[in-house]
C-alpha cells in the first residue's frame, strides 16, 4: 500500500536523507499552541508529526511527556480534540503526515471504527497503538486499513527474531525501533542494543526503521543514522526546549524550533 507516509520516506531515502519525526503532545499548552508548533516544526524540515493523545495512565512515557499529558488533561483536553486539531492544522496548510500515538484505551472508548474513520477524515494519516500486541490488533489493523491509515508498531531490544519479522511484515508506514525496554526521556547516550537492534531489523527488512525513546541530540541521531535507522523520533528534549520558556509560548515555540533544526540537520 502506497501512503504519505512511505513517500516521504521513498524520497528521503532517493535523497540519502532521515526523517525527523517530533512528538508533539496534543493540548499541552491549549490547541492553538499545539498547531503552532506543529507547523513551525514542518517549515524547519520536519518530515512526520507524532501527535500525542494524552492518556491519564501513560505507562510508557517518562516523567516529561507523562507531566505534558497531564497539563493537556487538566486544561480540559478530551479525545475528540485531537481530531479538530488535526482538521485545523490541515485548515492552515499542513502538510506533512500526522501519525498519532494512543493508548489502546482511547480508542476502544470511542469505538475503534469510530475512530478511524474521524481521524482519516480529519487528515490523519496513521495510528501507532503503544500498548497493543500485534496479535490482538485485527480489529484496528481492518478499520485502519479501511480508512487509508497506517498502523505503526513497535519493536523492543528484547524483540526475538521470528516475533520481529512478523511485526515488520504486519508494519504499514515505518516500524517504530524503542532504542531500550523502558519509558521515553532523554538519555545520556543510546546504548549499544539499540545500534543492534537497528542493524539486525535492517538486515531482515526494507520496511522504514525510526528509531525513538532516548533520542534526543545529534550524535545520537548520527549513530542511529550509521547503523541503518530511516529516522528518528524524539519528544522528551523538545518538549523541555518548550517549557524551559516557562509562560512566554512565543519564545517556547523559538527555543523548539531552535532544538528541532539541530536534530533535523544531523539526519541529513
Amino acid at each position: 500500500m502506497t501512503t504519505a507516509i512511505s513517500d516521504v520516506f521513498r524520497r528521503l531515502s532517493s535523497e540519502r536523507e532521515g526523517a525527523y519525526i517530533p512528538y508533539v503532545c496534543c493540548g499541552d499548552h491549549g490547541k492553538d499552541f499545539t498547531i503552532e508548533l506543529m507547523t513551525r516544526l514542518e517549515v524547519i524540515g520536519s518530515d512526520l508529526i507524532e501527535l500525542g493523545l494524552p492518556f491519564s495512565d501513560p505507562l510508557a512515557d517518562g516523567p516529561t511527556i507523562q507531566a505534558a499529558m497531564m497539563r493537556s488533561l487538566s486544561s480540559g483536553f478530551k479525545v475528540a480534540h485531537i481530531f479538530d486539531t488535526i482538521t485545523e492544522a490541515r485548515g492552515s496548510g499542513m502538510k506533512a503526515p500526522i501519525v498519532v500515538m494512543s493508548y489502546y484505551n482511547p480508542v476502544v472508548r470511542i469505538g475503534i471504527d469510530e475512530f478511524c474513520s474521524r481521524l482519516s477524515r480529519a487528515g490523519g494519516d496513521a495510528i501507532l497503538p503503544v500498548d497493543l500486541p500485534m496479535e490482538e490488533s485485527d480489529e484496528l489493523d481492518k478499520a485502519a486499513a479501511d480508512n487509508g491509515l497506517d498502523v505503526i508498531r513497535l519493536i523492543a531490544p528484547s524483540t526475538d527474531e521470528g516475533r520481529a519479522k512478523s511485526i515488520l511484515e504486519a508494519t504499514t508506514g515505518f516500524a517504530y525501533a524503542v532504542s531500550v525496554s523502558g519509558v521515553t526521556g532523554e538519555r545520556d547516550q543510546l546504548p549499544e542494543s539499540a545500534m543492534s537492534l537497528l542493524r539486525r531489523l535492517r538486515s531482515q527488512s526494507g520496511v522504514p526503521i525510526a528509531l525513538g525513546f532516548g533520542v534526543s541530540n545529534q550524535d545520537h541521531v548520527r549513530a542511529a543514522m550509521h547503523a541503518g535507522a530511516s529516522g528518528v523520533v524524539e519528544g522528551s528534549a523538545l518538549i523541555n526546549a518548550y517549557m524551559s520558556a516557562g509562560s512566554d509560548r512565543a519564545e517556547g515555540i523559538r527555543l523548539a524550533e531552535a532544538h528541532a533544526t539541530e536534530i533535523k540537520n544531523a539526519t541529513r
